[in-house]
C-alpha cells in the first residue's frame, strides 16, 4: 500500500467522533486552508471548529492542503481567480516561498490585492470544503459497509 494511503488510513481516518462532525471538521479545515493566512490556519480552524462543536482534529489536519509546496501554487491561483471575479489587476507578484511574512505582504501590498486573495479564497474554499465533506462522508460509508 503507498505511504500515503497507510498515512490516511492509521491517522487521519482513525479519529474518533460522529462521520458528520469528522467530515464537517475536514470541511472547516479546508475552506481555512485556502485563507491568505499561512502560519495561523491552524489556529483559526482550531478556534472556529471549537466555537462550532466540529472534530478539532479534522480541522486542523486538513488546514494542510496549503503548505510549503502547495502553497505558492494555491496562492497564486486563488489571487488570479479572485482578481478574475472582482475584475481587479495589480503589478502584484508572488513571492517565490510562501512563510510567516506572507500576511506582511499582502497587508502592505493595498487592498485590491487583500480582496483578489479573499474572494478566491472563498471559491476555492468553498468547493474543498464541499469536496473534503462529501469524501470523508464517502470513506465513512464505505467503510461500515465493509
Amino acid at each position: 500500500m503507498p505511504a500515503i494511503l497507510t498515512i490516511l488510513k492509521t491517522k487521519i481516518f482513525a479519529i474518533e467522533g460522529s462521520p458528520k462532525h469528522i467530515a464537517g471538521g475536514f470541511a472547516l479545515g479546508s475552506f481555512i486552508g485556502m485563507m491568505p493566512i499561512p502560519g495561523f490556519q491552524l489556529f483559526v480552524s482550531l478556534g472556529i471548529a471549537s466555537l462550532i462543536g466540529l472534530n478539532k482534529k479534522a480541522a486542523c489536519l486538513a488546514v494542510f492542503n496549503t503548505n510549503l509546496f502547495t502553497g505558492a501554487f494555491i496562492f497564486t491561483f486563488n489571487y488570479w481567480l479572485g482578481g478574475t471575479v472582482l475584475g481587479i489587476s495589480s503589478e502584484f507578484h508572488f513571492p517565490d516561498t510562501i512563510g510567516l511574512d506572507f500576511i506582511h505582504i499582502v497587508f502592505t501590498s493595498g487592498k485590491n490585492v487583500l480582496y483578489a486573495l479573499l474572494a478566491g479564497g472563498c471559491i476555492t474554499g468553498l468547493f474543498s470544503a464541499w469536496l473534503s465533506h462529501y469524501l470523508v462522508l464517502l470513506w465513512f460509508r464505505k467503510k461500515t459497509y465493509r
